[in-house]
């Protein structure tokens, strides 16, 4: 093993940047994963930077289902290598992925400080009821982020992990906001315009119109916290006349039009959501979930497309470098659980070491922003 490490790091001085990333991308094994992001002199900037106070990022990725030692390893390399904020972390790791994280820091120079692993007996699994799990698993990784963030030794957490049971150990552990009887997951969505920030995206199964309006307070406080002064709000629903939809979208109308805190444009289809006309979408976590996906999914098939036809498309690779930069979901940090103590980001559990770097420059950007302050003086008001 050692021999390894030491080969790694006489490459590493002989090669750049860029040389590194493409022997990344070809590594088979954990070890040969351990490349070194501290000994260039983008390293040396980087490492730097992180001598100073940053952000203590928690991330979970045990529970995901991408949960093996060479993924662990990749996404490390890759937030190393590419978020240039100064950041400290803490990767939780079941004993089997700690030698390789110990020589992942070692070949890498960094402190513990800068990497610390945090030792889970239990993994609550994808298929486990969240109840249940979070009740008899109180060693999981989930739970143990959950108390970090509670004693403040984490500023926020990133999990791949079971949605279900991150939100009901997120309210089990953390206060509330005032105010805020349910948390819910918000997400940034591109338009035409300003991105738009959709809530609830999978937490609640069914709400009630009081929740609702709870989700609208959430989501401007939010896109407030980002810059925008007075963010619309539009309500998820079949019809954009006032009497469409069920009985407590009806209702929730009313209460959002009836308000004097929410700037209120009336219900939105689907169909007008990316006109980029609306800064916050409400709806319930189970339409949100499916919208959501269903955005992914038709956004995946457009670029997939393009990809196939690129050579028969005149002047298709503009339009589709275009498109990548708007769709590509990758470039949107994972889904914020807003409502409770503390930040939270939640990442799709295939999420790819790409993706997670953006929810970790998410969740630094949220730090550095103050949001949480943000957010509790919104909804103070």
């Amino acid at each position: 093993m050692r021999e390894k490490i030491a080969n790694a790091l006489t490459m590493q001085k002989k090669r750049n940047m860029l040389q590194v990333a493409q022997t990344v991308e070809k590594c088979t094994s954990p070890i040969e994963c351990a490349h070194s992001v501290g000994t260039t002199e983008g390293g040396q900037s980087s490492q730097k930077k992180r001598q100073s106070k940053a952000p203590n990022i928690g991330i979970d990725l045990l529970g995901g289902d991408l949960n093996t030692p060479d993924h662990v390893l990749e996404t490390l390399y890759t937030l190393y290598s590419e978020i240039e904020d100064a950041f400290c972390l803490k990767v939780f790791a079941i004993p089997e992925m700690v030698t390789h994280i110990e020589a992942f820091r070692k070949a890498n120079n960094l402190k513990e400080s800068d990497l610390e692993i945090i030792k889970a007996e239990e993994v609550i699994g994808m298929d486990d009821d969240p109840l249940h799990a979070i009740r008899k698993k109180k060693g999981a990784s989930m739970c143990l982020g959950m108390q970090l963030i509670k004693e403040k030794k984490i500023d926020a957490l990133v999990s791949t992990g079971n949605t279900g049971a991150l939100i009901a150990s997120a309210k089990m552990i953390l206060p509330m906001l005032t105010g805020i009887s349910r948390g819910a997951l918000i997400t940034l969505l591109p338009t035409q315009k300003e991105p738009v920030a959709v809530i609830d995206v999978g937490a609640n199964i069914e709400c009630t119109p009081e929740h609702l309006v709870h989700f609208a307070k959430m989501g401007v406080a939010y896109q407030k916290s980002r810059g925008i002064q007075k963010p619309l709000v539009g309500l998820l629903n079949i019809g954009t006349e006032e009497k469409k939809g069920r009985s407590e979208l009806r209702e929730t109308y009313q209460l959002l039009q009836n308000s004097n805190e929410i700037h209120f444009s009336g219900n939105v289809e689907g169909k007008e959501v990316f006109s980029g006309d609306i800064h916050v979408l409400v709806t319930d976590g189970f339409t949100g979930n499916v919208f959501l996906k269903t955005a992914e999914g038709i956004s995946s098939f457009i670029l997939e497309t393009m990809h196939k036809n690129k050579n028969i498309i005149p002047f298709s690779k503009p339009l589709l470098r275009r498109l990548e930069s708007e769709l590509y979901s990758a470039e949107y940090p994972g889904a914020i659980l807003c409502g409770v103590e503390g930040v939270i980001m939640k990442c799709h559990g295939d999420a790819k070491p790409e993706a997670l770097k953006c929810s970790v420059q998410g969740a630094i950007n949220l730090i550095q922003g103050k949001f949480l302050d943000k957010i509790k003086f919104e909804l103070s008001k």
